[in-house]
């Protein structure tokens, strides 16, 4: 008799995809591929029943925060009595900035929840895959915490990562390895057993499983829209329409500065433009523990554009949205002190 319930939701992405004359892409039941591979390599989980929820299958790059609705609502309307622990496959490419939303939206629930992706699809010798959603199973199963976590094997040292879902920072482009804000993992699996990483960064156990109250008990609707802009050398804010953005967030140089000189290179001029189209503007990720500030940040923060701290950018991104659509029922009444309060261990200081 099995023993050990998971619910797995489905979404696609590249662990749900196959491949065909050197295209991946998604088919009728790819989805469910994972499982029944997964079933046919790992019989020592044979314990083990999986209730599956398929809510919509897309390639992540296609994603919007409109699906982060769809996978809270999935959840939170499901009866979690039942099971142990939830896993979520997902694509790689915005994987991170739904961990984020997800690690905000779900921080209330009782048992833990694992998103895992994959590097090539399931049917591929070198996929990830199996080794990714075993091991969200090993840590459901052995882990000990509640929460919002993501499941990826690092290619550089082969060491099965544990990250939480509100610090995971999106893979580069190089080598496809995804890493944590502020430098280390939550933990690693091994041998099927969770070995924290005790960083004084890291939360502890008794953090995680401390009850969280729900973010709001109305229903999310984020219509409200955000931007998200990166600094580089010769950034030209002229070409920037903040026009229908509730907020943009200027995510600055290392150092939480940016350009304030040149006609179409200031931020000061920008923020000019954002206030008169209604459009908030923000600019970070300032440290709380940095004693002093470049004069281009103190002048920028004199002129009222708004701070934000300690976060990664897709974190920064998703708090905003979430900030900028907060239901009535919320408990914050403002989108300002949302985003400056710490909902779930997004800060890293």
């Amino acid at each position: 008799m099995k023993s050990k319930k998971i619910l797995v939701v489905l979404t696609g992405g590249t662990i749900g995809s196959v491949s065909s004359d050197s295209v991946r892409g998604l088919a009728d039941d790819s989805p469910f591929l994972l499982l029944r591979e997964f079933r046919r390599q790992c019989a020592i989980y044979d314990d083990c029943e999986f209730d599956t929820v398929n809510p919509f299958s897309i390639l992540s790059e296609n994603l919007t925060p409109a699906h982060w609705v769809i996978l809270c609502n999935t959840v939170t309307q499901t009866d979690l009595s039942p099971y142990q622990g939830i896993i979520i496959t997902h694509g790689s490419d915005t994987l991170a900035y739904t961990s984020a939303a997800l690690g905000l939206m779900l921080r209330h629930l009782p048992l833990p929840i694992v998103l895992v992706a994959a590097d090539r699809p399931v049917g591929h010798p070198k996929s990830n895959a199996i080794p990714n959603f075993r091991a969200a199973l090993d840590f459901i199963l052995t882990g000990g915490r509640k929460g919002i976590f993501v499941s990826y094997r690092r290619y550089d040292t082969g060491a099965q990562a544990i990250y939480l879902a509100t610090r995971l920072v999106s893979a580069d482009n190089c080598r496809d390895e995804f890493s944590s804000y502020g430098g280390t993992p939550l933990g690693v699996m091994r041998d099927g057993v969770f070995v924290p990483d005790n960083t004084e960064t890291n939360p502890t156990a008794d953090q995680l499983n401390r009850p969280y109250a729900p973010l709001a008990t109305g229903a999310w609707e984020l219509s409200k829209k955000v931007m998200l802009l990166r600094a580089y050398p010769g950034m030209d804010y002229a070409a920037i329409n903040p026009q229908g953005f509730a907020a943009v967030l200027q995510y600055g140089y290392h150092s939480a500065t940016a350009c304030t000189e040149g006609e179409n290179t200031s931020l000061l001029r920008f923020a000019q433009r954002c206030e008169a189209r209604g459009a908030a503007l923000w600019l970070g990720a300032f440290k709380r523990t940095e004693g002093e500030l470049y004069a281009t940040s103190r002048e920028l923060l004199d002129h009222g554009i708004r701070p934000f701290y300690d976060m990664s950018p897709e974190m920064a991104y998703a708090k905003a949205v979430l900030a900028y659509n907060l239901p009535e029922t919320s408990a914050f009444t403002d989108a300002e002190g949302f985003m400056k309060a710490g909902i779930y261990h997004e800060f890293v200081r």
